[in-house]
């Protein structure tokens, strides 16, 4: 990377550079200060028109009193908004969008997409009712005598003029909007205190001029029994309504947060001067007017602010300053907060509105198209009835301001470290409350509705917004919760009342259909998709390990996999699945059953590698997914990471394993979906079995399964077919001994029943299988290969159907009896029942020096199987008994082979070992 690029990129790290800026026209950001871009903005906004046309009217009806304390009421819930925002702002680069950008990255991107796209919809309404504002002034000085159809085109002829003016200023950008603004500024405030310098040292028209004595007598309250502007009589409630969004507007600086030098510092400190600086001014007008006018005068004059000073156009002028700086600020505001809505991308076919100009990133295209919707709002008219949930939505967007602020401070993190110290969650908790409180009691049904708004946009996003890496409050909430209720999950304590089947998949093809039956079968549990990678150099595998552990979590991601991934290194393949299955998991959440694929035509050999294999170790290139010699660009980008990481840390020595973990690979889709990794690392028969002996020897239960590439499924799940047999799963109980009694039923069924009986209540298998007991009863008098002694479903249970042609023997009548006890007395409910009758041959050796309770050689109990499960979906077995460590490559290569001949050509198949763990209670 060059010196020009490097300089680039500090400047996109410091704020000063736009990500989206070309490689060719870097976009440099406006540079603006304390005062004119936050006191300014926020003062403006702020101290607006109903500063001028209503606060004399709120005065005559609450009183002095009572009009001081809803203005107490909304600073303080001002104030305690702004702590919270001033903490969020300090504690970080804050970019363009304001309080969308605030909300979005510390509550997700579904709270802060609905919170900002009701943001930006009251921003563009409430440019239309200042322009309408601005007309209205506008016909009330100097043509109050135009009435009918030509008053309300007049209206709109000089809303649509503001509006243009509005436009054309913030299309310049924001150089010319902090020039305007300090200006208006001036003329403000010049008005203001003019007028109340008319008050207090002069005497105003309609006045005996300032008594302590008028203003004793105004300041308790005064409700008018019936007042247009209550719809009817006034109280409290309506009053603080229609003054409310007096308080409101403190969030201009922050939507000029991509506009600010440093917005960190400046935005809380200048919005709060802003809030002190309105909160004085109102008290003084409060005490001017209280003391200056008759009640009636305040309740019923709207040109009162007029005729108090000394010359009517200076506070003319006032409002029609007020009304123009609040449509600017609205439309200058919210269109930064859509621009930064259409870069996020969150809603379709709005990317086009995050453009920025080159000099300064002025968003004119959110521009041009929040002027289009107050355009529209000014052209359809009639908008005062809805003007209400404005101040609604502003009281949502406060409100979660503090919910931002109050999940972070509790969460923990330790990167929270805001520079602005004057809050805790206390604050955010009160400025919640009382946020909610204003918003109910100002109007119950617009809070409602605007809730339900917020959630139906907030539920879309749920589905729809795309993936993002914004680290919000969601991620150290969730980490706080699962750590705490981790540390009281008492592996002591667990209970085969509690038991769940918790996976760890020793992966052979990911885009097989084996990983989403696992998915399917751990039915709330711990499910771990693992891999091993293989060598000598540590260093080495931390790449390779890495990089799988990132593909894996892709696939998973990608598949919508309620699984977690796990990669292990070791210098064998029988050391690696150990460190695998030692350390999947956490605490009590540790996997208890581990599925192994079975691997077809695995070497007989001693070694677990042939002499290139060797060579690959001792160079130390990692055996596993995708194994390879490293390709040379990516040794090139390794040299030139190592480069960069000692230009950064000067000559100081730096370990490889250093350079290869600030090393970044990218991983491909084919990583994940294409190979047999399973089978990359396992080369050896004595490797495959030994890898159940070590589960085994760690109290895992095993399954071992083959064919399931053969298995019909839709994801994992049987498909619909015409033949019934397709739907069956078969259970079959190859020792007879194993239903004699409830220990030896719960050794060596239980398991294969509780997994059989998990896929069944999956909507996907429950509606199209059907589980089959199949048990084989050796008979002594039998002299054929078998009899077939089928048992079917009757509509009141389970119930014999002997055969037709032959006379059930008594050893198969008796296992049928102890069979259904058990199946009983474990509450399963088993649909076919089938007992065969086989020779009793004595006890089955295999030739390898191991009892495996088979009840015939592997190739008859092949025959056996295929005879009657041929075309069933899934056929659990047994897995042939297994003790200890196999230390022979015979034994292991004779066992391996057993299992071969057994599952060779049938369905798709699993056999089962169960742990000594109690995986059931019959206890209620």
């Amino acid at each position: 990377m060059g010196v020009g690029r490097d300089a680039e990129y500090k400047q996109v790290l410091d704020g000063n550079l736009s990500p989206h800026a070309s490689n060719n026209s870097p976009m440099t950001h406006n540079q603006l200060g304390l005062i004119n871009g936050v006191v300014v903005p926020c003062s403006l906004n702020i101290l607006g028109v109903v500063l001028f046309l209503w606060l004399p009217w709120a005065l005559g009806q609450a009183g002095g009193g009572e009009l001081l304390g809803m203005f107490v009421l909304g600073e303080t819930q001002t104030v305690l908004t702004v702590l919270s925002l001033s903490a969020i702002v300090s504690n970080g680069t804050m970019k363009g969008g304001g309080s969308y950008f605030m909300i979005s990255r510390s509550l997700g991107p579904e709270l802060g997409g609905a919170m900002g796209f009701l943001f930006y919809i009251s921003y563009a309404v409430s440019a239309t009712f200042y322009a309408a504002g601005f007309g209205k002034e506008v016909q009330q000085t100097w043509f109050p005598d135009m009435t009918g159809a030509w008053n309300g085109m007049f209206l709109t002829l000089c809303s649509s003029i503001a509006l243009l003016l509005v436009l054309v200023v913030a299309l310049i950008g924001a150089s010319l909007f902090t020039k305007i603004n300090s200006f208006l500024f001036l003329i403000q405030f010049v008005a203001i205190f003019t007028a109340l310098g008319s008050i207090f040292f002069g005497k105003p028209q309609n006045s005996d001029g300032w008594s302590s004595s008028k203003l004793r007598e105004n300041w308790g309250r005064g409700y008018a029994s019936h007042d247009d502007a209550c719809d009817g009589g006034c109280d409290f409630r309506k009053v603080f309504a229609i003054v409310f969004p007096a308080v409101t507007g403190v969030m201009e600086g922050a939507n000029l947060s991509g506009d600010l030098k440093n917005p960190g510092r400046d935005i809380g400190r200048g919005t709060l001067i802003a809030v002190l600086m309105a909160f004085m001014t109102y008290i003084l007008l409060i005490i001017a007017f209280a003391g200056a006018f008759d009640r009636d005068e305040l309740r019923t004059n709207q040109a009162i602010f007029q005729e108090a000073c000394v010359n009517n156009y200076i506070v003319v002028v006032g409002i029609l300053v007020s009304t123009s700086s609040s449509a600017l600020g609205a439309i200058f505001g919210g269109s930064r907060v859509l621009q930064a809505l259409a870069r996020d991308e969150l809603f379709p076919y709005t990317k086009f509105l995050g453009k920025g100009t080159a000099k300064g990133d002025e968003p004119w295209v959110a521009v041009l198209f929040t002027w289009g919707i107050a355009q529209a709002c000014a052209f359809i008219g009639g908008l005062d009835k809805i003007a209400p949930i404005i101040s609604t939505f502003f009281c949502l967007s406060y409100a979660c301001c503090n919910l931002a602020c109050f999940l972070v401070s509790i969460s923990g993190t330790p990167n929270f470290r805001p520079r602005f110290k004057y809050f805790s969650w206390h604050t955010c908790v009160a400025g919640i409350l009382l946020n909610i409180f204003i918003m109910f009691y100002l109007n119950v049904y617009y809070a409602a509705a605007a809730i339900c708004l917020m959630l139906a946009i907030f539920a879309y996003l749920v589905y729809k917004a795309p993936t993002t890496t914004w680290g919000d409050v969601r991620q150290a909430l969730m980490y706080h919760q699962v750590r705490k209720y981790l540390l009281r999950l008492d592996a002591r304590k667990q209970h085969g009342k509690t038991w769940r089947p918790s996976v760890l998949l020793l992966i052979n093809k990911l885009n097989g259909p084996l990983v989403e039956f696992c998915n399917h079968m751990k039915k709330g549990g711990l499910y771990v998709i693992g891999n091993v990678v293989l060598g000598n150099s540590f260093d080495r595998l931390t790449v390779t390990a890495n990089r799988m552990q990132k593909a894996l979590g892709e696939y998973i991601h990608v598949e919508n996999l309620k699984a977690f991934p796990a990669v292990a290194v070791g210098r064998s393949a029988r050391t690696a699945y150990q460190n695998l299955m030692l350390t999947s998991g956490l605490g009590a959440m540790t996997p208890n059953t581990v599925v192994i694929p079975f691997i077809e035509g695995l070497s007989t050999s001693k070694h677990e590698w042939d002499d290139s294999e060797h060579e690959k170790m001792r160079m130390g290139i990692g055996l596993g997914l995708k194994t390879r010699v490293v390709p040379e660009e990516e040794e090139n980008e390794i040299k030139q990471q190592e480069a960069k990481i000692r230009r950064v840390h000067g000559s100081s020595p730096m370990s490889q394993s250093q350079i290869f973990h600030n090393l970044s690979v990218k991983i491909e889709k084919k990583d994940y979906t294409e190979g047999r990794f399973f089978q990359q690392s396992v080369k050896t028969t004595h490797s495959f079995v030994n890898l159940m002996v070590d589960a085994r020897a760690l109290s895992k239960n095993v399954i071992v399964v083959r064919h399931f590439d053969k298995l019909s499924t839709s994801h994992g799940a049987p498909i619909d077919e015409s033949e019934e047999d397709l739907r069956v799963i078969d259970m079959w109980l190859l020792d007879q001994s194993s239903v004699a009694t409830w220990e030896s039923f719960k050794l060596q069924v239980l398991l294969m029943a509780e997994l059989g009986h998990i896929l069944l209540r999956n909507k996907a298998w429950g509606r199209k299988s059907v589980m089959r007991v199949v048990l084989p009863v050796r008979v002594a008098r039998v002299k054929e290969s078998y009899i077939d002694l089928g048992l079917s479903e009757s509509k009141e249970g389970i119930d014999s159907e002997k055969s037709q042609e032959q006379t059930e023997p008594l050893e198969c009548a008796q296992a049928r009896k102890l069979l259904l006890e058990r199946l009983a007395e474990a509450r399963f409910n088993i649909q076919r029942i089938k007992i065969i009758a086989i020779p009793d041959i004595g006890e089955v050796n295999n030739e390898i020096g191991l009892r495996t309770s088979l009840p015939m050689d592997g190739k008859s109990l092949n025959r056996l199987v295929k005879e009657h499960s041929s075309s069933c979906l899934l056929a659990l077995l047994p897995l042939p008994r297994l003790h200890g460590y196999v230390s022979s490559h015979q034994d292991a290569t004779e066992y391996y082979q057993l299992l071969g001949e057994i599952s060779d050509g049938l369905p798709p198949c699993a056999f089962f070992s169960e742990s000594d763990h109690t995986i059931m209670s019959r206890e209620i």
